[in-house]
């Protein structure tokens, strides 16, 4: 089986550390939303379908819209399942009343 060499991917951690079966919603949760269709195609051999959606469902509110929108389609999701809305809209730097 491979294992994990994308550095860039996981630029943020030291990739002889990182456990895949220990490690694996982060590993999932990278993917799903930095990931290419190659580190895509792994995380399905080697997760499987349902990990990897259970996944998605679980951590989704932790994931950019973008990344909610398409992976929704994907797993035929209801939008309003797994696209969180923030309570509070971000408010600009310099914002005032």
């Amino acid at each position: 089986m491979k294992t994990i060499q994308k550095q860039g991917l996981f630029w943020d951690v030291n990739l002889q550390e990182l456990d895949e079966k220990k490690h694996s919603v982060f590993v999932i949760q990278r993917i799903l939303e930095k990931g290419d269709l190659d580190d895509w195609q792994w995380a399905m051999d080697y997760y499987g379908q349902d990990l990897v959606k259970n996944v998605f469902e679980k951590n989704s509110a932790k994931m950019d819209q973008k990344s909610q929108n398409f992976w929704c389609l994907y797993f035929n999701i209801d939008k309003s399942q797994c696209i969180q809305n923030p309570s509070m809209p971000r408010q600009g730097l310099f914002w005032k009343r």
